[in-house]
């Protein structure tokens, strides 16, 4: 009999202790995802400026396109715990509207019709904002 107690109290502490590795885990590759779409938004801007001149730097932001796309693709199938199923719904939303984003910028370009200043107001840029406000509710999940 004590012995029934004592593994099952030994499983409860196993899965809590689970539960939060598996949460602070979720919530340190949100940061670093986060943080990559906050230091794309930064670099795309001035590359797509270049570019419009540039042939080598058309090629660096079709590259960094493509990369931060993958990303959000990759982020989205994370799975995520039970206590930030909320954050990570959120996220994955944003992150639809960016790979739609990207994907639309990524046609321009093709098309030759790209403008450096349309991308700045674009819903892409919108969404990456919207996910580094998300941010304050990851870092919850730390604590």
């Amino acid at each position: 009999m004590l012995s029934e107690k004592v593994d099952a109290s030994h499983i409860n502490c196993c899965s809590f202790l689970e539960d939060t590795s598996s949460t602070l885990n979720y919530a340190n590759d949100a940061k670093d995802y986060v943080s990559e779409a906050q230091k794309f938004a930064e670099e795309i801007p001035p590359l797509a400026e270049k570019a419009v001149n540039d042939d080598e730097a058309i090629k660096k932001l079709e590259q960094k396109l493509q990369q931060m796309k993958g990303k959000a693709e990759e982020f989205n199938k994370t799975k995520a715990p039970g206590i930030a199923s909320d954050v990570h719904d959120q996220l994955v939303q944003q992150n639809e509207k960016i790979i739609s984003g990207i994907e639309a910028y990524e046609a321009n370009i093709k098309d030759g019709s790209f403008n450096p200043e349309a991308l700045k107001k674009s819903e892409l840029f919108q969404s990456i904002q919207d996910v580094s406000s998300i941010m304050k509710q990851i870092k919850e999940l730390d604590q």
